[in-house]
């Protein structure tokens, strides 16, 4: 009986682990490099 419980839990687990994938292929956050941070930064500047 723990045994048949052990592999429920552990197929359940597997399916949660499994859809918690991002296939997508975009990444979320844009990479910025130092000067266009900084061009960002003046532009929010002149702004305000």
């Amino acid at each position: 009986m723990k045994t048949i419980l052990l592999l429920v839990t552990l197929v359940f687990s597997a399916m949660a682990v499994s859809s918690c994938t991002n296939d997508e292929g975009e990444t979320e956050f844009e990479h910025l490099n130092p000067d266009e941070e900084q061009q960002m930064a003046l532009k929010t500047e002149q702004k305000n």
